[in-house]
């Protein structure tokens, strides 16, 4: 008679254990899944923190890319080779002289050198869409281009580097600093009359 309920006892014991082994994978796995989840998104967060920065021609290209595949109404790519190759109301600032031409200028036009005091000089910038900059010795590769230089220019969007020197993008890279969401950086290398 003991035996009888010590195994009918031992029955509901291992079944109840069973259903609770169940229950524990059951949530050992989807603590596995929500982990790496997270994990995952918070590697794409951090990768999407600092925006890739690539030669002109390879960014417009993937850019016209994804306008392609989003079906987009609106053509940034269009509106930067606009900006690039057609004459724009612009300022120059160079070695501290502020040289503004048109009204309500879109493009900026510096060198490192001058990036420095960029925030001290009197640039009517309230509607600059992009700042393109020079690199016009070797001397300047060692130069650091801080993207905070241009917070008071609240619609600048995009950044080009023009690069009078041969320059990759493992070197633009290091050069630029606190790139985030809010810039498109690229650069493009100028070779006197013949670009690259």
């Amino acid at each position: 008679m003991k035996t009888k309920k010590a195994n009918l006892l031992q029955s509901r014991n291992f079944k109840t254990a069973g259903v609770k082994k169940s229950n524990f994978l059951f949530i050992v796995i989807l603590l596995i899944v929500l982990s790496s989840a997270r994990i995952s998104a918070q590697q794409r967060n951090d990768s999407d923190e600092i925006p890739a920065i690539a030669e002109s021609r390879t960014f417009l290209s993937n850019l016209r890319a994804r306008e392609v595949n989003n079906r987009a109404t609106y053509s940034n790519a269009q509106h930067i080779e606009e900006l690039l190759s057609k004459v724009q109301p612009s300022v120059y600032y160079y070695s501290g002289t502020v040289k503004t031409y048109g009204e309500k200028p879109v493009c900026l036009f510096t060198n490192v050198q001058s990036l420095a005091r960029i925030g001290d000089a009197s640039i009517e910038g309230n509607n600059l869409e992009i700042a393109r900059i020079s690199i016009d010795t070797s001397a300047d590769l060692n130069a650091t281009i801080d993207l905070n230089q241009f917070s008071g220019f609240k619609k600048l969007r995009y950044i080009q580097i023009l690069s009078k020197v041969p320059v990759n993008e493992q070197t633009i890279n290091r050069m630029v600093r606190n790139n985030n969401e809010k810039y498109s950086v690229f650069f493009k290398v100028q070779k006197g009359d013949s670009e690259q």
